[in-house]
């Protein structure tokens, strides 16, 4: 990925409710106290994506309090995967329904600000392709209101409401300090050759941390690549 000249896009976020889960919470869900930059990326990229463009969130201001609520919901609990004869398995809703209680926030809102990156490791489409070309595609998506499926904050049935930020709107973050510790960044995926895993590579996405600190309601995201070199000592 190039670092030269990335455009940068605001987006305002909100939704009714919110669920970033942590790790430590596997079954009962306990959401972050704001938005994951994964789960931030994850809207941009609902409103356009392109194998050869890829986000880079830098900035989550909070704007409305932290609030949370207890709700319990229906969940399955295995997954459905194909075999390796190629039909996929079923799973009787009924028989294998289970509820689990599940914290989660509510009334949320951000402003989110991420950079947009060519992804060099994938071919250039034709001599047109340039940042210029992918920004003005954003920008008119996000103005009509364009997306590719339901932006979701957490969990697909929380949807979110995704629009340009206007700079001339009022709303501040909130006026609060918290240290998190460390957060969930993104997942770092196998290397790949010829569609099958690197010789020695894990066939399991690792998930990357980074120290996630509020200050007065603005969170400062490290960049992709100081996040990958303080997990290096972990998966790389």
């Amino acid at each position: 990925m190039t670092t030269q000249d990335m455009p940068s896009f605001t987006i305002h976020v909100r939704g009714d409710f919110a669920c970033f889960s942590t790790p430590e919470a596997s079954v009962e869900r306990l959401s972050y106290p704001w938005i994951t930059p994964s789960a931030a990326r994850a809207l941009f990229e609902a409103v356009f994506w392109k194998p050869r463009i890829c986000y880079q969130v830098r900035r989550i201001e909070v704007l409305e309090p932290i609030r949370y609520l207890s709700v319990r919901r229906n969940e399955i609990g295995g997954v459905i995967a194909p075999t390796s004869a190629g039909p996929f398995d079923q799973i009787l809703c009924d028989q294998d329904r289970q509820q689990r209680n599940a914290t989660i926030l509510r009334n949320v809102a951000y402003r989110i600000t991420a950079e947009m990156a060519l992804n060099e490791s994938v071919p250039a489409n034709g001599p047109d392709d340039n940042h210029g070309k992918y920004r003005e595609v954003l920008l008119r998506r996000l103005q009509r209101g364009q997306q590719f499926h339901q932006p979701y904050l957490g969990m697909r049935e929380f949807a979110a409401d995704v629009r340009l930020a206007d700079p001339a709107e009022p709303t501040a973050p909130i006026s609060m300090d918290y240290d998190q510790g460390l957060m969930l960044y993104d997942f770092l995926f196998p290397a790949k050759q010829k569609g099958r895993a690197k010789k020695g590579a894990s066939n399991k996405a690792q998930p990357l941390y980074f120290k996630a600190e509020m200050r007065k309601g603005v969170v400062e995201v490290p960049s992709r690549e100081t996040v990958l070199r303080q997990n290096e000592g972990r998966y790389l």
